[in-house]
């Protein structure tokens, strides 16, 4: 801040520090204190000058010591003048001594006892020869001023030509009075009034990157709050007596958006001017539409339309009055709707009142006259030359065609032969027998579709099924070997899914029997019956015949070659097996249709509880297909950690007897446990021992000192 000239005004006062130099809003200079009173100078502590110094009057209200020469044009005391005090040196009390004391002053400083301090009554002047003139201000330093505390004014004016704390003034708060604070590179102000000379390259009290202000004036623009003022308007408006205009440019988007942008449909909207694609986009973000209303407000005159133009003519119009014009150009409209050109109506157009159609040519079709038929009574057709086209032609009564019928494009009808998507029977497939009919594309059965020969779904480009058994078959065999057979149903394809509730593969139409499970209670193919040839249906997967009612055929190690039987808990499986016997169970009308006697032998399934594959036993239960029902390693008379005691609780010995609990009750207690005693002999669990809950195994020691291991067997 060297060797530049600046001005300071400060209306409220300054203070620098707490009380190292305060001027309050009185004009009141308080030095060591932050409260000056009654005195324009108000010095608390010691006070040192190197130059002349002068006063008017000087009131001392204790000693006054001078050391050095002293020279006093008169000194009055009490009311007597006692005469001239001349002297090298002034001391006052214990004070140092004072040497070249140069300067008077005609009216005294004044101190007293009550805490006012020192103080003068009229004008002060430091650093300088003359007096202090009636304009002057009441404290005048014509040199440099350190000041460690407070200093507190109304008002700062002048010109700093020098630095404030040796080239860069450094001030951790700066004040001016109430309205005006500056700390931490943030400048806080109530209102900002005057010329702003230079540039700013931050934010004005930017606590989050956006400058706010009570009231900012810039030339005869002002912005208050929230709204920017030029002239004498509120918000936004621009006031000129000539053209006035308003632009928004970038170099990508310029964008004007109005509205809250809060709420559920954003509650804003937006003009948009895209450059790379050259549009206008009227954007609403609201659930609202966009509405353009004609002539709101009150003025006189005649209402234009609103038009959509293009190379300044018009291509769409509508009026004041609802008539709409499509590529009418600047003609006037006197029809509620009139397009010229063709038009296109993609659905259904529905008109009230009467239609009239003229060609080129002069033929008029009227519609909608009022007569019984769409048509008027009178109307008829009598083409002979031409293609009529119809998309939908409807014949109330017979319709008759000479000889042969063609259908260009859609369907063939040529004596026995129908061909639907061809216009001949040249496209015909050539692989089947006999093919009279055929549709190139899909076809649709509302009712179903049935055949009583083959159903073919192939990939062949002439339409045949696959019959070929490429194995090679030694000759003495002959018709033994079963030779690979495709069907009469084949559907060569990505896959194939069947949605029902029931798919049943037999070789021929049931007929009821007897002594198969119930008495007449079971359908069963016919060629099981005496006589028959009591082959069966077989199914072969990933083979091309089945070397069994169900053959798998082979497996691959890149992907899950496994089969999945279906997955029950034991609670669930209590279910299932008792459903057949169930009459308030989900599914008991079903499962006693096809199970009256119970589960069947050899059903299979996983029971997810024990972790073992399940057969049925009995009618209204499954067993394991391996005899083990739990087994457990006993340390000490507790199963061990890990547990290994599939369905088996550790033990609760008791004296010498380990009593033991399943996890799973049994159905039975026909049941045999083994006991395998460390250093003895393996021995059995006497029948009155067990229960279908657990079971008991005595020891001629104490139980839970034992080791031992247990197998618990159930065919």
């Amino acid at each position: 801040m060297a060797n530049r000239r600046k001005a300071f005004n400060f209306r409220s006062g300054l203070q620098v520090d707490n009380d190292n130099f305060v001027i309050n809003e009185n004009g009141l200079v308080g030095i060591g204190t932050s409260a000056p009173s009654l005195y324009k100078l108000n010095v608390y502590g010691d006070t040192r000058t190197t130059g002349l110094t002068t006063t008017r009057d000087l009131h001392v209200t204790q000693n006054a010591e001078i050391s050095g020469i002293t020279t006093v044009g008169f000194i009055t005391a009490t009311t007597s003048y006692i005469g001239i005090l001349t002297v090298s040196q002034l001391k006052i009390g214990n004070s140092d001594v004072v040497n070249n004391l140069i300067g008077y002053a005609r009216t005294t400083f004044i101190t007293d006892n009550a805490g006012v301090g020192f103080h003068t009554t009229s004008k002060l002047g430091i650093n300088t020869t003359t007096s202090p003139g009636a304009s002057d201000p009441e404290f005048s330093v014509f040199g440099n001023v350190d000041v460690t505390g407070i200093v507190t004014a109304t008002t700062f004016s002048g010109n700093v030509t020098g630095n404030v704390n040796s080239g860069i003034s450094t001030f951790t708060e700066l004040k001016v009075g109430t309205a005006i604070t500056m700390s931490t590179d943030i400048v806080t102000a109530t209102t900002f009034d005057g010329d702003l000379i230079g540039n700013v390259t931050g934010n004005v009290n930017a606590s989050s990157g956006i400058s706010t202000f009570t009231e900012l004036k810039v030339g005869v623009a002002s912005i208050t709050n929230a709204d920017v003022g030029i002239g004498t308007f509120n918000d936004l408006r621009i006031n000129k007596s000539a053209g006035a205009s308003l632009v928004i440019t970038s170099t990508t988007n310029s964008s004007v958006s109005i509205g809250e942008s809060v709420g559920a449909g954003n509650s804003s909207a937006q003009l948009l001017y895209s450059p790379l694609t050259g549009r206008l986009d009227i954007n609403n973000y609201d659930v609202g539409g966009v509405s353009i209303n004609l002539h709101e407000g009150t003025g006189a005159g005649t209402t234009e339309s609103f038009s959509v133009n293009y190379n300044n003519t018009k291509q769409f119009e509508v009026t004041y009055d609802g008539k709409v014009g499509i590529n009418k150009g600047n003609d006037t409209l006197e029809k509620a709707l009139e397009v010229e050109g063709d038009m296109s109506v993609s659905n259904n157009a529905v008109i009230t009142g009467v239609l009239t159609v003229t060609g080129t040519a002069g033929n008029t079709v009227t519609l909608g006259d009022g007569s019984p038929l769409p048509f008027p009574s009178n109307q008829n057709f009598n083409i002979i030359s031409g293609i009529s086209t119809f998309t939908n032609f409807n014949v109330s009564n017979e319709l008759t065609v000479g000889q042969d019928a063609l259908f260009n494009s859609n369907a063939y009808i040529f004596g026995p032969k129908v061909g639907i998507g061809t216009t001949n029977d040249s496209e015909f497939k050539t692989g089947p027998e006999n093919l009279i009919m055929q549709a190139t594309g899909s076809m649709w059965a509302d009712n179903g579709f049935y055949t009583a020969g083959k159903v073919i779904i192939t990939d062949k480009a002439d339409g045949s099924a696959y019959t070929d058994d490429d194995r090679i078959i030694p000759s003495n065999l002959g018709s033994t070997v079963p030779y690979v057979s495709y069907g009469d149903f084949q559907a060569n394809c990505g896959g194939a899914s069947f949605i029902a509730n029931n798919l049943m593969l037999v070789p021929s139409v049931g007929v009821a029997t007897v002594g198969f499970g119930t008495t007449n209670g079971l359908l069963i193919p016919s060629s099981f019956l005496p006589g028959g040839n009591r082959y069966l249906s077989k199914v072969g997967i990933n083979t091309y015949y089945s070397r069994g009612l169900v053959d798998i055929g082979v497996g691959s190690t890149t992907m899950n070659s496994y089969v999945v039987l279906p997955s029950l808990s034991q609670t669930d499986i209590t279910i299932v097996a008792n459903l057949w016997d169930t009459p308030t169970g989900t599914g008991y009308t079903a499962a006693r249709k096809v199970t009256p006697s119970g589960v069947p032998g050899g059903a299979l399934l996983y029971n997810s509880t024990r972790d073992t594959i399940q057969v049925g036993h009995g009618t209204d239960s499954f067993r394991n297909l391996s005899p083990i029902v739990a087994f457990g390693t006993i340390v000490s008379g507790t199963v061990s950690t890990p547990a290994d005691g599939y369905n088996l609780e550790s033990p609760a010995n008791s004296t010498n007897d380990a009593n033991f609990s399943f996890s799973t009750a049994l159905q039975s207690a026909n049941y045999t446990v083994i006991v395998s005693n460390t250093g003895t002999s393996t021995f059995t669990v006497p029948e009155v021992n067990k229960t279908t809950a657990g079971f008991k195994i005595t020891f001629s020691s104490s139980a839970s000192s034992e080791s031992y291991s247990v197998m618990i067997l159930q065919v």
